[in-house]
């Protein structure tokens, strides 16, 4: 009879360790699935539009594409998939106050960086490449410099910090592996586009050290307040100053 008891209880621990085995496994395979079904959308659409194709018109339909695609996706695979219901995080005050610190002492970096090293960038080729995404025109990179603090900022938050991130903690274990990757996805295409723009090498190796860096943090405050607008806030920050020194560029 104990035997018996026993023989059962063993059983049925095996077959509920097999369970929990197996969805950790499922779990981890739908995790990298959605990485790689998200992550190096932004590099295709990098290397597609500044490396491989001559046709802008192409160039921006891809370019569409691309960001199409880094909305709906997220969106499906969180509501279908996953099986939520739509959410609103709003900050708190601690964390709007986090958002704008990390925000203002980044662009101070960033200008600072710029003010010691502007003069050995190649700021000829970067103005030759921006001449064909008809960014030289003053109407045009007004337009531009609000889609990208605006609204891509905000889509970069939504896809990297959110999603990514999230995922990356599934698919890794833990919190600090989660951010390193989703880290490493955002800086890629960034990286390949500062190539791409003329960058030296020593200088694309340090902005990358600034990306890297920057996306840890972005990542750090969605995880510490829960809330994609944190970490959009000290993005958009730092996007001003990026675009100020785009404005001293081609119209200073």
């Amino acid at each position: 009879m104990h035997r018996a008891h026993y023989s059962s209880l063993s059983t049925y621990r095996s077959r509920y360790t097999s369970d929990i085995s197996r969805h950790d496994v499922d779990t981890k395979k739908k995790a990298l699935i959605a990485i790689v079904l998200v992550a190096f959308a932004p590099t295709s659409s990098i290397i597609f539009t500044l490396g491989l194709n001559d046709d802008e018109l192409l160039s921006q339909m891809f370019f569409i594409f691309c960001k199409i695609w880094l909305f709906l996706v997220p969106t499906y695979w969180f509501l279908v998939i996953d099986g939520n219901s739509i959410s609103w995080s709003e900050p708190n005050r601690d964390g709007l106050l986090a958002a704008t610190i990390s925000g203002f002492c980044m662009s101070a970096l960033i200008l600072a960086m710029w003010a010691m090293f502007s003069g050995t960038i190649d700021t000829d080729s970067m103005i030759s490449e921006m001449e064909t995404t008809g960014l030289t025109d003053f109407r045009i990179y007004v337009a531009g410099m609000f889609y990208w603090i605006f609204i891509n900022s905000m889509l970069e938050e939504y896809v990297f910090r959110w999603f990514i991130t999230t995922k990356s903690i599934e698919l890794l274990g833990s919190e600090a592996s989660g951010i390193a990757l989703s880290a490493c996805t955002f800086t890629l295409h960034h990286t390949i586009a500062l190539h791409m723009f003329g960058f030296l090498w020593w200088q694309t190796a340090m902005a990358t050290f600034g990306l890297l860096s920057a996306a840890t943090i972005w990542s750090w405050l969605y995880l510490r307040y829960k809330s994609i607008w944190v970490c959009w806030l000290s993005h958009a920050i730092c996007d001003i100053a990026v675009f100020g020194i785009g404005y001293l560029v081609l119209f200073g």
